[in-house]
């Protein structure tokens, strides 16, 4: 795993905080917080808040005061959105308190939104600037006429990802601003240094060039042209992080001057002339995550329902509707369950430092205790400060998540268990269970349970679940909503840390996958992608989940916190991860992009971590679910539909879909799946180098005679592989050719049927791959019955030990089989038997071989990985090339 880019990033940033630290003697400053807000932050500026009608925080100015006096603060201000209430209302308490607020301004020519900060005005003033601020150039110059200053907030943050502003944006806002928040609390440091880089980077010359090119007397905004300052602020909503990042204010000769002047006052003084250096610490998504796990909770306990015509009237998209109604019935789901809540309330209260009290520590069940000594702890650890802080309240969530994912998984287990559940899905057909994903529209059909057993008692069902699932829940769309937050904005830091030569994240793969040691072609090919990963040192990283594999290099193994089956498809194992775990590792490993195997679990979750980080992510479809589920499961008509739309909503959601043959890259860009065909790529597997011509022997291999003449059939025993077919055409071949012999190796559900159908044929059991070569070098002619392979690894593996093969004219087959030269594509069962016998008594046996040999060496990594890292869009593909062959 790759950390080097997480330590570029701390160092720098550690060493531009000591260099600001010591710009200033430590007896001459002022330590502010130039960024933090209180419960008059009232209407937020996501939309979902307000179609929620919830403020952005419950926190009052007393406690906030408070916690930032205790994080060694000694000059106050509070910069609430587009009002200065609360500075007002401490004010006349007698507080020594300097006018702010931060407003929400707009930059018409651009139709950018922009957070900018401004401080020492009078409330007639205010009245102007909320006027104003829907006018950014109209906002700036009264607050320059007027001696206002302004600070320019988060610079590279809250722009929508579907319009990242263009260069000329951000040098338009260098030339008129001449201050910039450097040091944001609730970003993460890769975007507060791009914001010192590009400061730092930006000359003179350039400030005048820009000023030229863009038409604009920058005196018209700025006192000084060429001073470009930097601060710091908390943006803390919550209150616990205030005043852990904030500004140094250089106060010359401070002890002599406070005599005679507030602080307040020399504050303002010190921000107009810009003598300001920002403090704070390397942060990743820690912070961000406790935040809003807090925000989350003051949420559900003060939540009032905004009322669904409000919702429904409401500005927003069907999307930002649909989420906030989830979202509305969630918390309000959360305010009926007494446990939930009391938790919920003491975990709030224990972040901002309140130890629950000897009888609320009394009344917790003893399944809740370890949950509960962790809620005590983050009490304790609130006294501590800086990185300490937040690693202990953090380190304390990812136990609390592991406990209660720990009860959820063995509740959960003992209700399926003891409740009609499990009885439910092993007596319904596939085509059943396939009838009831759709979701009634009727709301009383979730509530009620018909005579006829048709539903599970969601309420019944949902008893003793309610407090581990809630608890999950917040604290997995904390992690969610806190990187989804920080990393909005990737493509923007992305492009200007290119523009700008510095801090330019590492192009990483995380690849994703439910099967790795299973014996399955994806797990074959995933392994062949594994062993070209470390051979190359390509930069992949596969992850599974398993209790049995032992991680490696370039291999993530993540333990399963829970595995289950289905009845409809007992074979095969699921297994949980931990989310939160999943959810931290692709951060930490310095990834940009997700590549997806599997169509299960991890694929899910791929999708969330593309929306949570802001990533592309691409599928890599290994197998026809559609074929699977008429084939295996018998589902046709309107059922099977339903399973192509669903097909259909997950392989769009991604941005590049890899497949194996053509039939599937006109299938999905087709009319049926109408997938973008720029996103959709061909790719292809290769095989290991082991799979070379060995020298043949009947005799060792199946204990048969050097001139018998042996069919072979490699490859899992069961229905969807045709393998039903083999007998009558065994029994064909049989009556034209003398000394023929089938061979099969493999196992499956069907294994008993055909030994009892073909009794003079030769089975083996399920064999390493060192052997296979071995086999296929002493065969004659390999059949592949099925028409449900999107490539057949066995195809390649064959040809590659010069084995020719007969298969239908069919998807992967067709794509990889010469008809004629290598092998035989035949359009029907009655035409494989001819084909054999034609080959039979073929006397060039020998040029089919080295066609075959010839064929296969065609699919090998040092042409299919660089194509692949290429689609990708992972740039550098060509040194990838170079490096492989």
């Amino acid at each position: 795993m790759n950390y080097d880019f997480q330590e570029t990033l701390r160092k720098a940033f550690e060493q531009f905080i000591l260099t600001q630290q010591n710009r200033f003697p430590a007896g001459e400053i002022l330590k502010i917080d130039l960024h933090c807000h209180d419960f008059n932050s009232d209407v937020p500026d996501e939309l979902i808040g307000r179609i929620l009608n919830v403020p952005e925080t419950w926190l009052s100015s007393k406690k906030l005061i408070e916690k930032l006096t205790g994080n060694g603060c000694d000059t106050f201000t509070i910069t609430n959105h587009n009002n200065a209430r609360s500075c007002y209302a401490l004010q006349d308490k007698g507080l020594d308190i300097l006018t702010a607020a931060e407003f929400s301004c707009l930059v018409p020519d651009f139709e950018i939104g922009i957070h900018v900060l401004a401080y020492g005005f009078t409330p007639e003033q205010e009245i102007r600037l909320e006027k104003l601020r829907k006018n950014l150039y109209h906002f700036l110059e009264y607050a320059r006429l007027h001696q206002i200053p302004t600070i320019w907030a988060h610079p590279l943050y809250h722009y929508s990802v579907k319009k990242t502003p263009p260069p000329s944006f951000f040098n338009k806002m260098l030339v008129i601003f001449e201050r910039f928040e450097a040091v944001n609390g609730q970003r993460d440091t890769w975007q507060n240094l791009l914001v010192k880089e590009w400061l730092e980077q930006t000359s003179c010359a350039e400030i005048d060039q820009y000023a030229h090119e863009l038409r604009i007397d920058p005196q018209q905004y700025c006192s000084d042209t060429y001073r470009k300052s930097m601060s710091g602020g908390s943006d803390c909503h919550m209150g616990i992080f205030a005043g852990m990042t904030g500004t140094y204010l250089h106060i010359p000769d401070l002890q002599q001057r406070l005599k005679t002047v507030s602080r307040s006052q020399l504050a303002l003084e010190a921000i107009k002339d810009g003598r300001m250096a920002p403090f704070g610490t390397y942060q990743n998504a820690e912070k961000m995550t406790i935040a809003f796990l807090d925000y989350a909770c003051q949420v559900a306990l003060n939540y009032k329902d905004p009322g669904l015509v409000r919702m429904l009237l409401h500005k927003g998209n069907t999307s930002d509707k649909l989420i906030s109604f989830i979202a509305s019935n969630l918390f309000s789901e959360v305010q009926k369950h007494k446990i939930t809540t009391s938790f919920i309330r003491i975990f709030h209260d224990s972040m901002m430092g309140e130890k629950p009290s000897f009888f609320k520590k009394m009344a917790v069940k003893p399944i809740y205790k370890p949950v509960f000594e962790e809620v005590v702890n983050i009490a304790n650890k609130n006294k501590e400060s800086g990185k300490q802080l937040i690693d202990g309240y953090y380190n304390s969530i990812l136990k609390i998540n592991r406990q209660l994912y720990a009860i959820l998984t063995k509740r959960l287990e003992k209700k399926l268990k003891k409740s009609d559940g499990g009885k439910y899905f092993k007596d319904k057909s596939p085509e059943e269970l396939i009838e009831q994903l759709e979701l009634p529209s009727s709301i009383r059909s979730y509530l009620e349970s018909d005579n006829k057993g048709k539903s599970i008692n969601i309420s019944d069902f949902l008893d003793g679940l309610s407090f581990p699932f809630f608890g999950a829940l917040f604290i997995l769309a904390a992690h969610f909503t806190g990187v989804k937050t920080m990393f909005n904005t990737r493509p923007l830091l992305r492009d200007f840390s290119k523009r700008l030569g510095r801090f330019e994240h590492p192009q990483r793969i995380l690849w994703l996958t439910d099967t790795f040691g299973d014996n399955n072609g994806v797990s074959v090919f995933l392994k062949e992608m594994l062993v070209e990963i470390k051979k190359n040192n390509l930069p992949i990283d596969i992850a599974t989940c398993s209790q049995t594999l032992q991680p490696e290099e370039h291999l993530l193994v993540l333990i399963p916190v829970k595995e289950f089956s289905l009845p409809v498809y007992e074979e095969y194992t699921f297994k949980i991860p931990d989310f939160v775990e999943l959810h931290n590792l692709f951060l930490s490993g310095g990834y940009d992009r997700i590549m997806c195997s599997t169509e299960g679990i991890m694929g899910i979750f791929g999708l969330y971590l593309k929306h949570a980080y802001t990533v592309e992510a691409s599928f890599f479809m290994h197998t026809d679910w559609l074929m699977f589920a008429r084939k295996v499961l018998n589902i046709e008509g309107h059922r099977l539909d339903r399973i192509r739309r669903m097909l259909r909503s997950f392989y769009k959601a991604f941005d590049h879909v890899f497949v194996l043959n053509l039939d599937q890259k006109n299938w999905l860009s087709g009319s049926q799946m109408n997938l973008n065909p720029e996103k959709v790529h061909q790719t292809g597997y290769w095989v290991s180098a082991r799979f070379k011509p060995v020298f043949p022997n009947k005799k060792k291999m199946f204990g048969i005679s050097e001139d018998a003449f042996v069919l072979l059939y490699v490859g899992r025993i069961s229905k969807e592989k045709g393998v039903l077919e083999l007998s009558a055409i065994y029994e064909l071949v049989k009556q034209k050719c003398e000394n023929v012999k089938l061979v099969v190796v493999g196992k499956g559900p069907a294994s008993k049927q055909l030994k009892d159908e073909n009794p003079d044929a030769i089975f083996i059991d399920w064999v390493s791959h060192d052997r296979l070569p071995e086999i296929y070098s002493s065969a004659d002619l390999l059949i592949l019955p099925s028409r449900f392979d999107t490539f057949s690894n066995v195809v390649l593996e064959s040809l590659s030990c010069g084995l020719p093969v007969v298969a239908y004219n069919t998807k992967g087959p067709k794509d990889i089989i010469r008809n004629g030269k290598d092998g035989f594509l035949v359009s029907g069962q009655q035409k494989i038997p001819e084909r054999i016998i034609t080959y039979f008594n073929n006397k060039e046996k020998e040029i089919f071989k080295r066609s075959a040999i010839e064929r296969a060496a065609a699919y090998n990594p040092q042409i299919i990985i660089p194509d692949l890292l290429k689609s990708t869009g992972l740039n550098g593909w060509e040194n990838f090339m170079s490096d492989i062959q």
